[in-house]
Order: structure tokens, then sequence, then C-alpha cells
């Protein structure tokens, strides 16, 4: 069974995408979205040659061989002249590492990025939007007691302003994620010193942003 935070990726694939999934581990979302005709083929990529080999395995087990292209190699390296793809799909990774994998010369073919990046949501969305980039989905999720944000990019030239780029365009009118951030900030308020005065007074300011976005 898909996990929800791999399930949650699902619903921005259309048929007529075409994907490379990097950092596949085991296929199982890969595998998911064949059997249940979201798309009718797809490449995959890992780094790790032990993940691939088990996304190997499971692909064969699933008698999918002639749909699903499993590639041994890091990020859009695994990619050559002949592969017509459009659409890159990254989750389980750092923003550090996406920035990385999308640094390359095959980022020039791509219109579509759906990314669920672990941290630093803001230099994301701004790094994404600088090469050329809109949002359009944003999600929050929560599975098994952690905390996921999908984000969806598609060519275009738009511009954000700051709270937009730090909490999201869309995450700034969702309820349930502005509350998680208060509370997550005031978790980390417990902890400062008292006399760390500076900190604890931009903590409180970001409260007080996040308070009135969640107001209005």
């Amino acid at each position: 069974m898909l996990s929800k935070r791999l399930q949650s990726l699902t619903k921005y694939v259309n048929k007529e995408d075409k994907i490379i999934d990097i950092g596949c581990d085991h296929a199982l979302l890969d595998i998911y979205l064949i059997n249940n005709n979201y798309i009718d083929n797809i490449i995959v990529s890992d780094i790790h040659d032990g993940a691939l080999q088990q996304g190997i395995n499971n692909i064969e087990l699933n008698n999918l061989t002639d749909k699903i292209d499993a590639r041994l190699g890091n990020g859009l390296e695994v990619l050559n002249e002949n592969d017509d793809i459009d659409t890159i799909l990254i989750s389980g990774m750092g923003t550090s590492t996406i920035i990385d994998i999308l640094n390359n010369k095959y980022i020039n073919e791509i219109n579509k990025l759906i990314l669920q990046s672990n941290n630093d949501y803001e230099e994301l969305r701004r790094y994404i939007v600088s090469i050329g980039y809109e949002i359009t989905d944003e999600e929050y999720l929560v599975d098994k007691d952690k905390n996921y944000i999908n984000i969806v990019f598609i060519k275009g030239n738009k511009e954000y302003s700051d709270i937009e780029y730090k909490y999201g365009p869309i995450l700034i009118k969702n309820k349930e994620y502005l509350e998680y951030m208060i509370n997550h900030y005031r978790s980390v308020l417990s902890y400062v010193p008292e006399e760390k005065e500076e900190v604890i007074n931009d903590i409180n300011n970001e409260i007080e942003v996040l308070s009135n976005l969640l107001s209005k």
C-alpha cells in the first residue's frame, strides 16, 4: 500500500506528462502511477545501487519492465538526447540536493516540477522561481507524525512577496499549515534563553505575522 506521503503526489500527475522520478528508491510510486493509469511510462533513477536494485525487483514483480525504465545515476545525468522528458518528480530529499540536481542543461526542456523537499522551502521557492517557474500548487500534509510540503512549479514568470516566498503563496491561506507553523515557533521559543532577546523578538514577529494571516 502506498504511503500517504507518496499518495499525495499522484494528484499532480497528468496523463500527458513525460516524467523522470529522481531518487525513486523502491519505485513504489512509479509502479502505482502505471498500474492505476496515471501515465503510460516513466523513467526512474536513483544514485544508490541497492535502492535502485530493489526498485528493479519490484518493477519486475509487477511485469512493468517495458513501462518503467530504471537507471542508476545522479539526477538528470541519466538522461540522453533521445529522452523526451518534460516533468521532474523529486521527493524525500533536501532543498540543497534538489537544487544541485536541477542545475543541469536538461532543465531547459522541463515544463513542470513536482517537488517534496524536506527543508528550506523559502530557498527552494526563490531558486525555482529565479530559473523561470511559477508556483501553481502547494500542499501541507502529515504522515506518520512527520510533516511534508509539496510544491508544484510550472514554466512561467511571476513575482512573489517575501511572505509568499517564506510560507508559500498558496499555503499562507491554509489554516492547518499556519496553525502548525505558529505552534512550531512557540515550541522553539520555549527553548530560547531569556537573554537572547533579539532571537525572541524575531520569533515573536513571525508568530504575529502568521497569526495575522490566520485571522484573515
